[in-house]
């Protein structure tokens, strides 16, 4: 899978929270780690100059390489088992020959006539004493092989007051660096890995179905849903209350808290005002009255969004019908404080009337036909003649029938129901609605000839809306 630019940077504003704290603490781990864990290292060092009398190679030779040669040649000398047998010696300390060898480094500078030779040790003292023992031992243990160098100390030894490592800067650095980049890869990797629908976009790139709707999720004070149904009245005002100059005194706190809720009810109104149009266009095109709406998976909010978009529809002066067919979960009677029987399987099993069944709402133009007693056999009365009979005879009366159905995934109950209707509104909620899900009801709706209106992507970020303005993909070109 490839990444945008775009994308990589939606997935880092995605999970920054994630990548910051992951980033945090790797400078953290690696600032305590270099200070704390590591033990320190001094290095004392001397540097030498060699000065060779032999006068024939040198008039022999270039002079360049020839000072190369020279010292890679007493380098050699200095690496020998003899001489760091005679430092250990000499500075009486408790070293092996490996142990002293590992501690040490001679090379030369710039590929000049000088050398440096550096001791590392964790006690600085150590460092100190076994240099000034390689300073006087050097020089002897060269000329004793050849009798013409000169060896001059170009800068002594010196007591090393301060550690050369670790450079906990530098340390703490490279692992905040290594870290960032580690979270990076993860986050890349967990949204490859990531099954669920994750925004608009990923929608359409892998479908050819339009989204009809974008409703944001919210939640007020006491945990609830946000329900359409409880903010009408309140959306009815909002553009008098906005215009007025209640505001005047906004620098108060709770006169902020206020607008910034209704400037919310406003968007989550607005959104499913523009779900009603396009679904109204849509279905206006398309020749389309009775609709189903259904989801996946339950919790998706395929019933909130009935309730909601049967107001919105009714108070465009749209006679509207829900018909709560959701005979295992049904719930629409709750969102109207009604009764929830008599209803569907009532009517269906020629019990009452389908006039006294449905029941008016508090809202214009807007009737709901609960599900009534649940019935032992509810797929077998969903697909009955009397079921077909029933939406037949609803279609004469009403603008609209919108029909509330279980989860595809939980029972067939809907699809059932769809075949019967004219059209199906499919619930995806980001995050949480897988690919394979829609797939598979997407595969099943194809087999049994189903026609898919469109999406309604539940649950966005508010902030995501909020940048949003409102603006909702439509495929122009879609075709049945």
């Amino acid at each position: 899978m490839e990444f945008t630019l775009k994308e990589i940077f939606e997935i880092f504003m995605k999970r920054i929270v994630f990548i910051t704290v992951c980033t945090i603490g790797g400078l953290c781990v690696s600032f305590l780690y270099s200070k704390y864990i590591i033990k320190p290292t001094y290095i004392a060092s001397v540097q030498m100059y060699v000065n060779s009398n032999d006068s024939t190679s040198s008039a022999d030779l270039n002079e360049l390489n020839y000072a190369q040669k020279v010292v890679t040649t007493y380098i050699s000398f200095l690496q020998t088992k003899k001489f760091y047998e005679q430092v250990i010696e000499e500075s009486n300390l408790r070293l092996s020959r490996e142990q002293l060898k590992n501690m040490t480094n001679i090379e030369s500078i710039n590929n000049t006539e000088i050398f440096e030779i550096s001791v590392s040790s964790m006690n600085p003292n150590h460092s100190f004493l076994l240099v000034k023992s390689m300073e006087k031992i050097a020089p002897e243990l060269i000329k004793s092989i050849k009798d013409t160098a000169q060896i001059s100390i170009v800068d002594p030894p010196a007591l090393p007051t301060s550690p050369s490592s670790p450079n906990i800067f530098k340390n703490t650095l490279i692992g905040g660096m290594i870290t960032f980049i580690i979270t990076i890869l993860i986050s890349l990797l967990g949204e490859v890995m990531d099954v669920n629908v994750k925004n608009q976009d990923d929608l359409l790139r892998k479908y050819q179905v339009p989204i009809l709707g974008v409703i944001p999720n919210y939640k007020n004070n006491k945990k609830k849903k946000v329900l359409l149904i409880k903010l009408t009245s309140i959306a009815k005002r909002l553009n008098k209350k906005i215009d007025s100059k209640e505001n005047k005194k906004a620098g108060k706190s709770e006169n902020i808290k206020e607008n910034a809720e209704k400037d919310t009810q406003f968007i989550i109104t607005e959104a499913y005002n523009s779900l009603r149009t396009n679904l109204k266009f849509t279905l206006r095109h398309q020749g389309c009255k009775k609709i189903v709406i259904s989801s996946s998976l339950p919790e998706d909010g395929k019933s909130t969004i009935t309730t909601n978009l049967g107001i919105v529809i009714g108070q465009t002066g749209s006679k509207v019908l829900l018909v709560d067919c959701d005979l295992r979960k049904g719930r629409l009677h709750n969102f109207f404080n009604i009764k929830s029987s008599p209803g569907v399987t009532n009517v269906l099993s020629n019990m009452i009337d389908i006039e006294n069944a449905i029941q008016k709402t508090t809202y214009d133009n807007l009737y709901v036909l609960p599900l009534g007693t649940i019935p032992p056999n509810p797929s077998e009365l969903m697909a009955s003649s009397q079921m077909e009979e029933l939406l037949k005879k609803l279609e004469r009366e009403y603008d609209y029938i919108i029909i509330d159905t279980p989860p595809v995934r939980v029972v067939s109950d809907a699809l059932i129901l769809m075949k019967a209707a004219d059209g199906v509104l499919i619930v995806v909620r980001e995050e949480v609605t897988s690919h394979s899900d829609i797939t598979n009801f997407l595969s099943k709706c194809k087999y049994m000839e189903i026609k898919v209106l469109g999406f309604i992507l539940n649950g966005i970020s508010l902030n995501q809306e909020k940048k949003s303005k409102y603006h909702y993909y439509y495929y122009n070109n879609y075709n049945d």
